[in-house]
């Protein structure tokens, strides 16, 4: 199968061979002049993100206006350019060994984007994965990335901010189920290629029609987010598997 890589770009090509997979899989390619173009063409929206990135480190949202001008959002900066040419002109230096991938419309809570950190794990010696944590992670006042460290943002348990947010009209029950589902088939699909991986943090999220998209998958993932919460019954868990 040749050396596996451990960046985005790579994740992604792996992810899409599987073809349950890809309903769920935003559009995603590496980010050059001609791709942009392509993309600001087909989308509204799209995300620009470092292939070897975390944490949302480097990410941009740029977003069509009309009138032929685009939005740059990066952290809590915006800043607006008028044509392609000029809006590629102010990102190149910037997006050296980038991707670009269709943006997903995510709902909100008070007007602040969120989407889920989703623990998959399996024992030694177990091929049954295993959903061992989900959180809700909200981004900051006037940020895009929902990482809790970079935008200032909260967690929240998965259930009640569904219950909170734009999609509140959407069985959260229902939706949870879903989100259970093309996590646990991401993980199954992940291992054959990263063989000794016993968990995976997949960030998902869903649109305002309820529809699971799978952001990214985490090979080392950051479990902090449970200790965050209240309850720390899934932390609690989380660390029993992976000493199981």
């Amino acid at each position: 199968m040749g050396k596996i890589s451990k960046h985005k770009w790579a994740k992604y090509q792996y992810m899409i061979k599987n073809e349950a997979l890809i309903p769920y899989i935003p559009e995603t390619y590496l980010m050059d002049k001609e791709v942009f173009g392509v993309f600001l063409n087909k989308y509204d929206d799209v995300i620009l993100k470092p292939s070897k990135g975390s944490r949302g480190r480097g990410v941009i949202l740029v977003s069509t206006q009309g009138n032929n001008r685009y939005k740059i959002h990066s952290e809590d900066h915006i800043v607006t350019k008028k044509g392609k040419e000029k809006t590629y002109k102010y990102l190149k230096d910037k997006i050296e060994n980038y991707i670009i991938q269709q943006s997903i419309f995510r709902p909100t809570i008070n007007d602040c984007p969120f989407d889920f950190r989703v623990i998959t794990q399996r024992k030694k010696d177990s091929n049954r994965w295993v959903v061992t944590g989900k959180v809700a992670k909200v981004a900051g006042e006037g940020f895009i990335v929902s990482n809790i460290t970079r935008s200032k943002g909260h967690v929240l348990p998965a259930s009640s901010a569904i219950q909170m947010s734009t999609i509140s009209n959407l069985s959260y029950k229902s939706l949870l189920r879903k989100i259970d589902r093309v996590a646990l088939a991401s993980a199954h699909h992940l291992v054959k290629y990263y063989k000794k991986n016993r968990i995976f943090g997949l960030d998902i999220a869903l649109d305002q029609n309820g529809h699971v998209w799978i952001l990214e998958a985490n090979l080392k993932p950051f479990t902090s987010h449970f200790k965050m919460l209240e309850d720390k019954r899934m932390y609690r868990r989380i660390k029993k598997y992976k000493s199981s």
